[in-house]
């Protein structure tokens, strides 16, 4: 299964992360917020065709957290986590795909990582053309990396940057 593919953006995206983000709700003990975010949290962005989710908690218990979550069926993956973000992932059964990916980014609200994911993900909902300019980005690198992740983020990463710049001279 290749891992860095550009799918259209697919209406369902929004049910699938609701699901999901009842199931969590239902089985983690501590106050949590839950954000949609990535690529299907932004109609008609396209992307990779998995669910990114967005879990902010005090940092204090994200070993907690990622326990339980873990129970749910995610795997933690330490490569990928830092002290201020815990990664964790699953493959869960999808009625249209067979399986989809869903990534959980575990994260402090109060974190620069937390404000600027949202922030990202905010300003793509309300400027359709810079979403348009990031899809084309993110097809483009998907069909050059060949399964290469850290070539795949050196693409976008200058558009991320961008797009916070923007955000930042608003404020």
């Amino acid at each position: 299964m290749k891992k860095y593919v550009f799918k259209p953006y697919n209406k369902i995206f929004p049910e699938l992360f609701q699901r999901e983000k009842q199931r969590i709700v239902s089985h983690i003990k501590e106050a949590l917020i839950i954000e949609h975010v990535g690529s299907s949290a932004v109609p008609h962005l396209g992307g990779k065709g998995l669910i990114d989710i967005a879990i902010g908690v005090n940092s204090k218990e994200f070993e907690s957290v990622s326990n339980q979550l873990q129970i749910l069926g995610y795997e933690f993956r330490p490569k990928w986590s830092t002290s201020d973000r815990l990664f964790l992932r699953a493959d869960l059964p999808d009625l249209e795909e067979g399986i989809r990916r869903y990534h959980i980014h575990l994260m402090d609200p109060l974190s620069r990582d937390w404000k600027e994911i949202l922030a990202f993900r905010d300003y793509l909902r309300e400027n359709p053309e810079d979403a348009q300019k990031y899809a084309e980005l993110k097809k483009q690198a998907a069909a050059e990396v060949n399964e290469d992740g850290a070539k795949y983020r050196e693409l976008k990463g200058p558009f991320f940057t961008e797009i916070l710049n923007k955000i930042n001279k608003k404020n």
